[in-house]
C-alpha cells in the first residue's frame, strides 16, 4: 500500500486562501470589465454624440445667421413700407455690404421685380422670380424657410443654399428677401470633423440628398445632386431608426457607428461617423489595463499571503520536534515555540500548563510507589487529579489499601500462629491441638479468600 503524500498545514491554508483569492480576484475583474468595457462604451458615444451636436449647432448657426438677415431685411422693408427700386436696392447693397460672405442678397415683389445687391441684372435671366423655388416656398409657408442646396441661376457653376423671409405690410405679403451662400463654406466645415481617428461627418438636406460628404463624388454640382440612399443603401437604416446610435458599414465597407440628428428649422441631417474599431480598442485598452491590473494586485496578494501563513504557522515548526522528546518520555522538554499573544501562543501556554501537570502527577505516583516498595503502606495518599487522569490516583491508592488490608491480614495471622504453636506446646489434648489446627486452617482459607483475587506470575519449582 502507498503512502499518501502528506501535505502540510502550510500548504494546504496557502492553497486553499489562494484559490480563494484567484476566484474573488478573477469574478470581481469579469464584473469589472463587463461594467468597465460599458462605461467605456457609454464615454465613446457621449463622445460621439456630442461631436455630432457641435457639428449640428455649428450647421444651425450658420442657417440661423443668415436667417437672422433676411429677418432683419424683411422688418425693414416693412417699416419703411415703399417698394420704390431705389429704396430697396438701398436696403439690399446696405446688407450686402455689411455682409460679403453672401453671394447674392436680393428682393423679389409680388408683381415679379427682383432687387439685387452690387448691381446684378437679375432681368437678363429671363426668369420670373415668383416661379423659383425660394420664392414659393416662403409663400406657401408665410415664414423663414432655407432652401436646400440647388444651381443658381445667374451662377450655374456655384451650388447655392437660399434662406428667405417673406415680406408683410399687414397681412398681405409683398414679396421675399432672400440671401444665397455658397456651400462650399459649411463643406469646408463639415470636413474638419475628426474628434477620433477615422471619424468623419457628412450633411444631408431635408430630402436626404447629400450636401457634404468626405467623398467629393458624392457632394452636389449643377449637373447632379446625389441621393444619399441611392449610393449608400446601408445609410437607410441609419436614417429610419429612431435609436441614438446606429452601427452599420460605410460607403468604404468598414464598420461605422453612425450618430444623426436633425435640424429643425432646415430638416437637414447631419451625421457622425466614427469606426467601431476605434470604440473596440478603447474597450481594448480600458480591458488591458484592467487585466494588468487586477494579475499585480493578486501577486502583490499572494505573495503576502505567503509571507504572513508562513510567519503565523511559523512556531508549528518547532512542534514536532518539542513533541517527539515528550513521546520519548521527556517530561521536561521547554514549550518555547510561540512567541506572540495569539492561539498558537495560547496553545502553547495549555500545553505546557498540561506537561507540568503530567509531570507533577508521575512524581507523585513515583514517591507513593517508591514508598510502597520500602514497606510504607502508611503514605499519604495521592490527591485527586482532573479528568481522567484522577483514575491513576484512585488506581494506585486502592492497591495501597489492598496490600495494607493484606500485610494487616497477614500480620495477625503470624501472631494467631504464634499463638496456636504455644498452645500446641502446653497442650497434650488430642481434641484441643484438633480444635487449634481447624482455627489454623480457617485463619489460612480466609487469607487465601483475600489473595485469589490477584493473577500471579508460576513460580517454577527447582529440585
Amino acid at each position: 500500500m502507498k503512502n499518501k503524500k502528506r501535505s502540510s498545514i502550510k500548504r494546504k491554508i496557502t492553497r486553499h486562501v489562494i484559490v480563494a483569492l484567484v476566484i474573488t480576484v478573477t469574478v470581481m475583474t469579469v464584473i469589472d470589465l463587463i461594467y468597465l468595457s460599458r462605461r467605456i462604451i457609454e464615454q465613446q458615444e457621449t463622445k460621439l454624440e456630442l461631436a455630432t451636436q457641435m457639428s449640428a449647432q455649428e450647421v444651425e448657426d450658420w442657417v440661423r445667421d443668415m436667417a437672422i438677415v433676411t429677418e432683419d431685411m424683411a422688418s425693414t422693408l416693412t417699416a419703411i413700407a415703399d417698394l420704390n427700386e431705389a429704396t430697396v436696392r438701398a436696403v439690399v447693397d446696405r446688407v450686402a455690404l455689411n455682409h460679403p460672405e453672401f453671394f447674392y442678397v436680393y428682393f423679389a415683389d409680388y408683381h415679379g421685380n427682383m432687387t439685387m445687391a452690387r448691381g446684378i441684372d437679375f432681368k437678363s435671366t429671363g426668369m420670373d422670380p415668383r416661379e423659383r423655388g425660394w420664392y414659393k416656398k416662403a409663400a406657401k409657408y408665410g415664414h423663414t424657410v432655407v432652401i436646400d442646396p440647388y444651381a443658381s441661376a445667374t451662377r450655374p457653376d456655384v451650388m447655392m443654399v437660399t434662406v428667405a423671409t417673406p415680406v408683410y405690410w399687414g397681412t398681405t405679403m409683398i414679396g421675399v428677401v432672400a440671401v444665397d451662400a455658397d456651400i462650399e463654406s459649411i463643406q469646408e466645415f463639415m470636413n474638419t470633423i475628426d474628434f477620433e481617428e477615422g471619424s468623419y461627418g457628412f450633411l444631408l438636406d431635408s430630402q436626404d440628398n447629400i450636401i457634404v460628404h468626405p467623398n467629393s463624388q458624392y457632394n452636389p454640382t449643377s449637373e447632379a445632386i446625389v441621393s444619399a440612399v441611392e449610393v449608400m443603401p446601408e445609410l437607410e437604416e441609419v436614417l429610419d431608426s429612431k435609436d441614438e446610435f446606429i452601427t452599420a458599414p460605410d460607403y468604404t465597407g468598414t464598420e461605422m457607428v453612425y450618430s444623426v440628428t436633425k435640424l429643425h428649422d432646415s430638416g437637414w441631417t447631419v451625421a457622425v461617423a466614427y469606426p467601431r474599431k476605434g470604440f473596440l480598442s478603447h474597450v481594448d485598452r480600458g480591458i488591458r489595463i484592467s487585466l494588468f491590473v487586477a494579475l499585480v494586485c493578486a501577486l502583490l496578494a499572494v505573495g503576502d499571503i505567503t509571507y504572513t501563513v508562513r510567519k503565523v504557522l511559523k512556531p508549528l515548526d518547532k512542534i514536532n520536534p518539542a513533541m517527539d522528546r515528550i513521546m520519548e518520555g521527556d517530561f521536561s522538554t521547554p514549550i518555547d515555540f510561540a512567541t506572540a499573544d495569539d492561539e498558537i501562543g495560547d496553545l502553547q501556554n495549555k500545553l505546557a500548563m498540561s506537561l507540568a501537570e503530567l509531570s507533577d502527577i508521575i512524581h507523585i505516583q513515583q514517591h507513593v510507589l517508591s514508598e510502597m516498595e520500602q514497606g510504607n503502606l502508611a503514605v499519604a495518599d495521592m490527591d485527586e487529579f482532573p479528568g481522567e487522569m484522577n483514575d491513576i490516583s484512585m488506581s494506585v491508592n486502592s492497591i495501597k489499601a489492598r496490600f495494607n488490608d493484606m500485610i494487616s491480614d497477614i500480620q495477625f495471622s503470624a501472631i494467631n500462629l504464634q499463638s496456636f504453636a504455644m498452645g500446641i506446646n502446653e497442650t497434650d489434648d488430642i481434641e484441643e491441638i484438633k480444635a487449634i489446627f481447624e482455627e489454623l486452617s480457617a485463619e489460612a482459607n480466609a487469607l487465601m479468600e483475600k489473595t485469589s483475587r490477584f493473577t500471579t506470575m508460576p513460580t517454577t519449582i527447582r529440585f
